[in-house]
């Protein structure tokens, strides 16, 4: 009998990272609503507070953060996630813990679109600027609302800010997630018509764009798609939609961004994540700059040194070789069990994204390399699997700090994702053609010199991913694309969301890398490797196989508190 720990992998990247501290923000009814909003310099000053809830490094005082992912089938860290184990986990007693959702922000963005309206222009162009502040304004309202979707489902819509006083929406039930999606989508549309496109935003800083709120439509609409075709007919399914509308929004949103010719593919894969300041990149569409020279703290670090995350076996394979075929039958693989020669023949994300023997791992300011020789398991590094990341790592010393730099720029949104969007939903659709493949996927291939998708011609993969249900073989194709071309940037988790894809993990364990005794491919103590019956690296064979529970573990739970002072909440499914 397997020693089984229920174990879900799927939610420990629900709520991406902020560095507010709202404890410390003055109380909205505070402000007084005659003396500010007047102008477009006065909705800058605050939509600016809104930028600070988006996804960046973590404020920490050591040298190291995790990757985005951490807690997947993709990604892993030192400890088994157990947010949603059936032994480990419970119904939280109080949402003190920020397990439910984003209401402090949602009530925020509430306040600020309710009194936007006072605002009064001068000039033609102050009009224009309060206009996209207000879009500002319903672009995030859609962001948080999005976190929730995916957290929580079924939502109850608050489209105005209220006090204590008004039990309508004090006590207002859920609205079905449908309905969420299409209020999320409807902000959105408003945020697309108040927008200046990305070429004419206000500030010369990474500002939200019209750009930015569709491809955020497109996501969003891609995420609800996909959810309502494959959790139909169980308790998380929508019984009055296929999913076929919001997959359509999906394509057609994402043709825009690529029909508006704004945006390109960065030529250097590798690159773009150790850049500092991206404003000069033809990808991104938004992000967040730091710059820490002269703190005097080690304020909001970059991923120089991803720590106690690792990649896994099941990501490394997901690459196919550079002749465009899977490993199960191309000629040119030559196997996974030596770090030194892992990456020949594969797709050249591999090699931008994992460390082997020879990588550079530090650059002098006097020009000496320090080279990588085998995982670090002493310092947590290595994740417990073996395979390092490369991504994200810096390896350039800067003579200012005579360190590791912390200034890298942390990616929101790239023009890719447009790309993979509207593949993948054409595909859903059943409507892709080689002209769409053509002008969006075949992008990310030739970027990184692999052979075209071409349909009708695609190989078998006899290891194509089980997810519990047959696909055909543009869709397997497209999801391993997304899989290696996201690797390690936040989307995998609610990828396995929407795909209701328990079925890859569910009753196995994450593998690491191949361990010889001996050899330089893995150095560890044997007494601390456990081994599964083929020589790979079990990080959690201590644990057992995950157990992942498809009755209650795709959503979570509301806390105790929240249904006791709001007896029109309901609970989640299972929970």
């Amino acid at each position: 009998m397997k020693n089984i720990l229920k174990i879900s992998i799927l939610c420990t990247i629900i709520v991406l990272s902020s560095c507010e501290d709202f404890l410390n923000r003055t109380p909205l009814d505070e402000v007084n609503s005659e003396d500010f909003y007047k102008n477009a310099a006065e909705l800058r000053i605050a939509a600016n507070d809104f930028y600070q809830t988006l996804p960046g490094w973590a404020s920490l005082n050591v040298g190291f953060n995790t990757l985005p992912d951490t807690g997947t089938d993709m990604v892993i860290g030192q400890n088994a996630p157990a947010r949603l184990s059936g032994t480990n986990y419970n119904v939280p007693a109080t949402s003190s813990a920020g397990n439910w959702g984003r209401w402090d922000e949602i009530r925020e963005t509430n306040w600020f679109l309710d009194r936007s309206d006072q605002a009064e222009a001068e000039s033609e162009q102050e009009q224009e600027e309060i206009n996209h502040y207000i879009g500002e304004g319903y672009f995030f309202r859609a962001y948080y609302y999005f976190e929730m979707l995916i957290s929580h489902g079924d939502l109850p819509i608050l489209d105005r800010y209220f006090d204590n006083n008004d039990e309508e929406l004090v006590f207002k039930a859920r609205d079905p997630r449908s309905d969420v999606a299409n209020f999320i989508l409807s902000d959105l549309d408003k945020a697309i018509s108040l927008l200046q496109s990305f070429p004419n935003t206000p500030d010369a800083g990474p500002r939200i764009s019209k750009e930015a709120a569709q491809l955020l439509k497109a996501r969003v609409a891609l995420f609800e798609g996909t959810w309502e075709k494959y959790h139909a007919g169980t308790v998380f399914g929508v019984t009055d939609s296929d999913g076929s509308s919001f997959l359509q929004i999906a394509a057609d949103t994402s043709e825009d961004i690529i029909d508006s010719g704004i945006f390109s593919l960065s030529p250097d894969y590798g690159d773009l994540f150790i850049q500092i300041g991206l404003s000069g990149n033809s990808e991104v569409i938004l992000w967040r700059d730091y710059n820490d020279i002269g703190l005097d703290i080690n304020n909001v670090l970059q991923l120089s040194w991803p720590n106690r995350c690792a990649y896994t076996r099941f990501a490394i394979r997901s690459y196919l070789c550079s002749d465009g075929l899977p490993t199960a039958v191309s000629p040119l693989y030559v196997g996974d069990q030596d770090l030194n020669t892992i990456e020949n023949n594969r797709d050249s994300r591999l090699m931008a994204s994992i460390m082997v023997p020879g990588d550079l791992l530090t650059k002098n300011t006097d020009n000496s390399e320090v080279l990588w020789a085998n995982p670090d398991f002493s310092t947590a590094n290595a994740g417990d699997t073996g395979y390092e990341s490369q991504k994200y790592r810096n390896p350039n010393i800067d003579a200012d700090i005579n360190n590791f730099t912390r200034s890298t720029s942390r990616i929101i949104m790239r023009y890719a994702e447009a790309l993979l969007i509207f593949a993948e939903a054409k595909a859903e659709l059943g409507t892709i053609s080689q002209g769409d493949l053509d002008k969006s996927i075949n992008l990310l291939r030739v970027r990184v010199g692999m052979p075209n998708i071409v349909l009708g011609a695609i190989v078998t993969d006899p290891n194509w991913p089980n997810y519990g249900y047959a696909l055909s073989d543009i869709l397997y194709e497209i999801r391993r694309e997304r899989s290696v071309e996201f690797l390690a940037e936040g989307f995998r988790a609610s990828d396995l969301y929407r795909w209701r894809a328990h079925s890859l993990f569910d009753g196995d364990q994450p593998r690491g890398a191949y361990y010889d005794d001996g050899v330089v491919n893995v150095e560890l103590d044997p007494a601390n490797a456990d081994l599964d019956s083929e020589g790979y690296i079990l990080p959690f064979n201590d644990i057992g196989n995950y157990n992942f529970d498809p009755t209650r573990a795709y959503l979570l739970p509301i806390p105790l508190d929240e249904l006791s002072l709001n007896p029109n909440l309901t609970q989640n499914p299972g929970w």
